[in-house]
């Protein structure tokens, strides 16, 4: 979402809750309904969910693979050295 887009959708979202504080309490919606319509409202506004993105896996040390990678592990544990590469 842009800057105007974001500042909409404060703007429309603080309406939103400022209009359902102050009902009655046997005619506010839901919290489940209230967030149902909101998001439709945010949809309706162009916004559309993204997933975060998954960071790569760590880099394989030394070019080890499966089991080579614990014992390197274990070998510089075993050294006091802490710093796996």
């Amino acid at each position: 979402m842009t800057t105007d887009a974001t500042e909409s959708a404060i703007k429309g979202l603080a309406s939103r809750v400022y209009d359902r504080d102050h009902a009655e309490p046997e005619d506010r919606a839901s919290t489940t309904d209230f967030a149902f319509e909101f998001i439709t409202w945010l949809r309706a506004n162009g916004w559309s969910h993204t997933p975060a993105a998954t960071p790569p896996p760590p880099p394989v040390p030394n070019g080890l693979r499966g089991a080579d990678i614990a014992r390197a592990a274990l070998a510089q544990l075993s050294k006091g050295d802490s710093d796996v590469r």
